[in-house]
């Protein structure tokens, strides 16, 4: 009975890095890593089922056990979480094959280029020399500058009647530059009407029934209409800004806001 109990081997628990429980046998002669996950398997089961018949064969070696584990993080395909506009959380899965990118040439809403000038007969005359005192909102390069339209202050005067505008300066402009226009609290389909005039006042471009595009609502900005403008005339120093609407009374306590940035040739 003394040999029986001491032949009868000793078992120790451990964890792998998997967090899989294995039971090893204690042996003077180190087995092979496959007998030793056979015979820990086998052992576990005979525990809780005595009696049973047992073939260590069915069991997972310890380099399949491995290899099964690489192959379901394989098969695991990643994915990415991001939040839409609307502050909902969405998880997609990433794609097998990265995707190629061609980068398509920019689209203006408006260019203020020499050739496409304003007629002379139109240039030479009265427009914007009363605005003067309006234009102290100045943009300067790479930053940004906002308005506040107000319709009780320089109110632009057109032939369908007095219009609330934005008034904005910019010294010093390049030879070539982009202008990114934003529209704050404007009703839908609301459009913008662009007037560029040299550092005298006189008119030099005009630019109508711009439509932009809507910006939804981010977790960091409002919703707004942009607009991008390419100034290739280093005569323009001032926008007069204003805005159509289908309902011009939607059109109060609304917020323009001017952006300059170097395009280079």
């Amino acid at each position: 009975m003394a040999e029986q109990a001491s032949s009868k081997p000793a078992y120790y628990t451990w964890v792998d890095a998997q967090g899989v429980v294995h039971n090893t046998p204690i042996q003077t002669q180190r087995p092979s890593k496959k007998n030793i996950n056979r015979s820990s398997q086998a052992e576990s089961v005979i525990g809780k089922n005595a009696g049973a018949s047992i073939n260590i064969d069915d069991f997972l070696s310890e380099e399949d056990n491995q290899a099964r584990i690489k192959k379901e993080k394989e098969d695991k395909k990643p994915f990415f979480t991001w939040t839409d506009a609307q502050g909902i959380i969405r998880s997609e899965l990433k794609p097998d094959v990265l995707v190629d990118f061609v980068a398509e040439e920019i689209v203006y809403d408006a260019v203020f280029a020499p050739p496409f000038r304003l007629p002379e007969y139109v240039m030479e005359g009265e427009c914007c020399e009363n605005y003067s005192d309006a234009f102290t909102a100045v943009v300067k390069l790479n930053g940004s500058v906002g308005y506040k339209v107000d319709d009780t202050l320089f109110p632009f005067q057109t032939q369908t009647g007095d219009v609330a505008a934005g008034y904005f300066s910019l010294p010093e402009l390049l030879s070539r530059e982009i202008l990114l226009l934003k529209g704050y609290k404007l009703p839908l389909g609301s459009t913008f009407e662009i007037v560029a005039l040299d550092k005298v006042y006189k008119p030099l471009h005009l630019a109508s029934e711009l439509e932009g595009i809507a910006v939804e609502q981010t977790w960091k900005d409002v919703a707004y209409i942009k607009v991008m403008l390419e100034i290739s005339d280093p005569d323009v120093s001032f926008l007069v800004v204003f805005v159509r609407s289908n309902n011009q009374k939607a059109l109060t306590d609304y917020r323009l806001s001017v952006m300059r940035d170097q395009l280079l040739d």
